[in-house]
């Protein structure tokens, strides 16, 4: 008999490939500091793009546990809803002035993050799914943090 539940073992593997979706982030913030000039611009805009593609993987995971049809689950409409918020709201800091698009990502991503850590206190995640969505978070916003003094 395996010592893991599936339970556990499906807790790892999201925590594995959670952490190492960190890479960009970190790896981007060190290497836009080493970098100057074009390279530099280069490396920050390579990690805000890879913002905006995490903030519409975290809005999607509320349409994946709305679609799979979660026996009790009433507030559909509004977890749809609100799985598109993110990467609207992404895709808009874009749009903003070039000093003003990383702190939008970092409200952005501070505001998925209250939304999820709500979803977990209420049942619809697991209890772990809070805890690693707070490490992430912070980890993504420092490293995000690092790049407005470069980003402006």
């Amino acid at each position: 008999m395996d010592a893991l539940s599936f339970e556990d073992r499906r807790a790892s593997v999201v925590r594995l490939l959670s952490y190492g979706g960190l890479i960009p982030f970190v790896g981007g913030a060190a290497l836009a500091w080493m970098a100057e000039g074009d390279v530099r611009a280069a490396v920050v805009r390579a990690v805000v793009v890879y913002a905006v593609s995490i903030l519409s993987f975290i809005g999607a995971i509320h349409w994946g546990r709305i679609l799979s049809g979660r026996d009790g689950e009433t507030s559909g409409p509004a977890w749809l809803a609100w799985g598109v918020a993110p990467s609207l709201l992404g895709w808009g800091a874009t749009l903003l002035p070039s000093g003003l698009t990383v702190p939008a990502l970092i409200l952005t991503f501070l505001l998925a993050w209250a939304v999820d850590r709500s979803a977990a206190a209420d049942g619809r995640y697991p209890r772990w799914f809070g805890t690693l969505r707070t490490r992430l978070t912070v980890v993504v916003c420092l490293t995000l943090a690092a790049l407005i003094p470069l980003a402006g």
